[in-house]
């Protein structure tokens, strides 16, 4: 056995280096029929070449059923699997902590493959592991509890999460990587998957710490909203009380333009989401808020202008207009909180984007940070490098985080990956390192506690803020709104 061929407890699987890092790409962790729990990946014989991202998941943006992504061999239903990075060498002798990492996408599109996780791993002397997971209609439709499917499991794309950390459990010692020192991470819906493990207590023995960029429980659906989406799903498909065959026989295409039509239905969200099943997770987000989540560390934190991608992007999935945003906030806290929250943001365009960023993403993850430093040590920040157009916008971190370096990088970036913005990236690549390490960031980040309220500012000149925005958190009072909260 050469030191890139690791017996894995399925099989043995042949790796490669590039640039001083050792990297398995496309590896199964688990294995599923349609609508089914992952389960075993079925063992094999002699060695599997791990050189290449395997298939992603199939996928759909939007609510154009002509722009679903299913054509093998780059989209399979097969595609349960993960990529490991680990550097070459380091002044970690034996195991290293490891990253996992939980893809974005809105529950709908992404895939791990997407994330080169090389620059972390050799920077951070660190195992990074990016992971695919069931999307949109195969892997967040209430089917199980609408169509009376006993045997079909809630929230099938979190529990492939979860099979993942399994697998990196029971693995990842093979490949240099120390399981007792696992800490999974995620943006967006990858963040929001992170703050639902984080109150799924089956997962609380597979990590020992959490980064949470963007997001946190508030974008998901309530079980009464997943049962309405479900039942349209099944009005537009055909199907009657337990019809999991003629679904598991049904041409994929058909899935996609049902997703496509009940996405068209509902704006101002998405139509297929994680939900609060009341099994895997709390019942409700009151449920999730009152218990306490995991006892680990957590670094969380938001961009300053989330909302701007979303109104530069086509598509309707989450509010950004006054009407939209007041109907939420007064539909599901009443009009005396309401008020209170909206004497908080001048009736302006940038009040208006402020509002819609804190309600969607930022004030979300403050809360749950703000929860989370009751018990357990917690650091959070603000990210503020501005795009030329798109300003601090929702995912512009990700393109210094995860250094990508084309040209379409580039653009997406604000310009290229050096000078000023090397370094930014190459600063919050280590405090999250640092944080896989030692669970704390890097020196000159203070905790969060309900006294000081330290926030550090991402920019090109860091910074600590104590308790910025302070009236608007004061105004929220640790409530939240979003679309996919209500069942009607």
């Amino acid at each position: 056995m050469s030191q890139l061929t690791i017996n894995t407890v399925a099989g043995a699987v042949r790796g490669t280096v590039v640039d001083g890092v050792r990297r398995w790409l496309g590896v199964p962790y688990a294995r599923q029929a349609r609508f089914a729990a992952p389960g075993p990946v079925e063992p094999w014989s002699g060695v599997r070449d791990a050189t290449a991202i395997g298939a992603k998941c199939p996928q759909m943006y939007g609510n154009a059923a002509k722009r679903a992504m299913l054509k093998a061999p780059e989209f399979a239903e097969d595609c349960l699997d993960l990529n490991i990075y680990a550097p070459e060498d380091g002044e970690d002798v034996g195991r290293k902590p490891v990253y996992v990492w939980i893809h974005g996408g809105a529950f709908v599109v992404g895939n791990g493959g997407s994330y080169d996780g090389s620059a972390m791993a050799k920077a951070g002397d660190v195992i990074v592991v990016t992971i695919n997971y069931r999307v949109g209609v195969l892997g967040f439709v209430n089917f199980g509890e609408v169509l009376g499917l006993p045997n079909m499991p809630s929230n099938l794309g979190l529990r492939d999460q979860i099979a993942a950390l399994e697998w990196v459990r029971d693995n990842i010692a093979a490949f240099g990587g120390d399981p007792d020192r696992v800490t999974i991470g995620g943006q967006s819906a990858g963040s929001m998957s992170v703050s639902l493990l984080l109150h799924a207590r089956s997962a609380w023995p597979l990590f020992r710490g959490a980064i949470m960029q963007s997001g946190a429980l508030s974008l998901i659906h309530s079980r009464e909203k997943s049962r309405k989406i479900a039942r349209r799903f099944a009005q537009v498909l055909g199907v009657n009380q337990g019809d999991l065959e003629a679904m598991r026989r049904m041409d994929l295409y058909r899935l996609f333009e049902a997703q496509a039509t009940v996405g068209a239905e509902n704006p101002g969200t998405i139509p297929a989401s994680p939900w609060f099943d009341g099994d895997l997770l709390p019942g409700s987000l009151d449920d999730a808020q009152t218990q306490a989540a995991a006892p680990v560390p957590l670094i969380a934190g938001a961009a300053r202008d989330e909302i701007r991608l979303f109104e530069l992007m086509p598509g309707d999935i989450l509010p950004t207009t006054w009407p939209q945003l007041e109907a939420l906030l007064v539909g599901q806290l009443g009009d005396a909180h309401a008020s209170r929250i909206l004497a908080a943001y001048p009736r302006t365009t940038a009040g208006r984007r402020a509002l819609a960023t804190d309600l969607t993403f930022a004030m979300p993850t403050r809360n749950f940070a703000e929860r989370q430093a009751g018990h357990s040590p917690t650091w959070f920040y603000r990210f503020d490098y501005s795009h030329p157009i798109a300003g601090a916008t929702h995912g512009l971190d990700l393109t210094l985080t995860w250094p990508m370096r084309n040209f379409r990088a580039a653009l997406a970036r604000g310009g290229p990956f050096r000078g000023k913005r090397a370094a930014l990236g190459q600063r919050m690549i280590g405090h999250y390192a640092h944080f896989v390490r030692h669970l704390t960031p890097a020196p000159g980040w203070p905790a969060y506690t309900a006294a000081e309220r330290s926030v550090m500012v991402f920019n090109y000149d860091d910074r600590i803020e104590a308790n910025p925005h302070g009236a608007r958190l004061a105004a929220w009072g640790g409530r939240e709104a979003g679309a996919g909260l209500v069942g009607v």
